[in-house]
């Protein structure tokens, strides 16, 4: 806390990872990540491209990062508020240089258990073929988003 009694906003914010490597060499890993002037999120997603145990697992080189701003996050909580969506949530991103990014997340049931899968797509050229990420995320691993999604609301706001 500073000195007012209000959190230190210098202070680091953690991010929130979800990572899922397998054996195969086909997981990812998504990030999300409150930006340096706490107006907005980032969420970053990558492909798995080595061994879980190797010093670099992700292609961290083709990334594709994603910005979202209040309006997102509120889809997202609105949508995980949801009793197993039958559609999933679809949001379009046009990026000022003209490239297109499509985040899609859907519930779904996968051997008996319930998830989401979350899919980030990049197309930097209309008609060639989109960059795709896809991941898993579990309900633990959503009700760590609720809690993040909520409290970068808070800060976007200036209500902390």
């Amino acid at each position: 806390m500073g000195w007012d009694g209000k959190q230190d906003v210098t202070k680091r914010m953690r991010d929130i990872a979800v990572y899922k490597p397998n054996p195969k060499k086909t997981g990812s890993v998504a990030q999300f990540k409150l930006s340096s002037n706490r107006d907005c999120m980032f969420v970053e997603v990558a492909n798995q491209i080595a061994p879980k145990d190797s010093s670099a697992p992700y292609d961290w080189a083709n990334k594709i990062i994603v910005k979202l701003g209040d309006t997102d996050i509120c889809k997202f909580l609105a949508y995980f508020n949801l009793n197993r969506p039958g559609a999933p949530l679809k949001l379009y991103h046009r990026s000022p240089d003209g490239t297109n990014k499509t985040i899609e997340i859907k519930w779904q049931e996968f051997n008996g258990k319930e998830s989401y899968y979350l899919s980030i797509s990049h197309q930097k050229v209309k008609g060639e073929r989109a960059n795709r990420v896809s991941i898993p995320i579990g309900l633990d691993e959503i009700e760590y988003l609720k809690i993040g999604f909520r409290k970068a609301l808070e800060i976007f706001l200036e209500w902390n």
